[in-house]
């Protein structure tokens, strides 16, 4: 018999991580997929900054992670995915006002957005979440309500990868 036979823990759940496990990290709903082994000391580079990725021990697979200010700067904490199926809206209402809105007066000029990059600074440093900033980026648009409701989407979409990225944990597998 070979000598190389890796003893599994039996005590060991296969649907949770553990130090030392291989993962996949999907962030931004696969705008990037990083293979990590899961250490107390191990970091992942989101934007500009680096995050530990310490809060995923533990956690089982398919977890949602959202990036926010932590003591220590930014960290990853858990999110709970809602089970709400309320994100229907009336169709005969939202085709009339689609129809009537329109992307080509829009002016592209700098000028629509009144929240500075210092404002969202101080924001961050308040501990105002991703989702907060996102909220204060909308109400301070001069052309946010003026644009189509895909374009409203495509922007809330941009802007939540950049202020509130999320990461999926997933299991490293083979595809069959």
């Amino acid at each position: 018999m070979s000598e190389n036979v890796i003893q599994s823990d039996p005590t060991q759940n296969p649907r949770v991580t553990w130090e030392g496990c291989s993962v996949l990290l999907d962030v931004n709903d696969g705008d990037r997929l990083v293979f990590a082994r899961l250490t107390a000391g191990s970091t992942l580079k989101i934007g500009k900054k680096n995050c530990s990725l310490r809060p995923l021990i533990g956690c089982p697979f398919g977890s949602l992670f959202q990036v926010e200010n932590g003591a220590e700067g930014l960290c990853l904490s858990r999110v709970i995915r809602s089970m709400d199926g309320n994100n229907l809206q009336e169709e005969g209402d939202s085709k009339i006002l689609d129809e009537s809105r329109d992307n080509r007066a829009l002016v592209d000029n700098n000028q629509a957005q009144s929240l500075t990059g210092d404002d969202i600074e101080e924001m961050r440093r308040q501990g105002a979440k991703g989702n907060e900033i996102i909220e204060a980026l909308i109400a301070n648009s001069a052309t946010f309500e003026k644009k189509t409701q895909f374009s409203q989407e495509k922007y809330k979409l941009k802007k939540q990868k950049k202020y509130a990225p999320k990461v999926l944990l997933r299991r490293p597998v083979t595809r069959r």
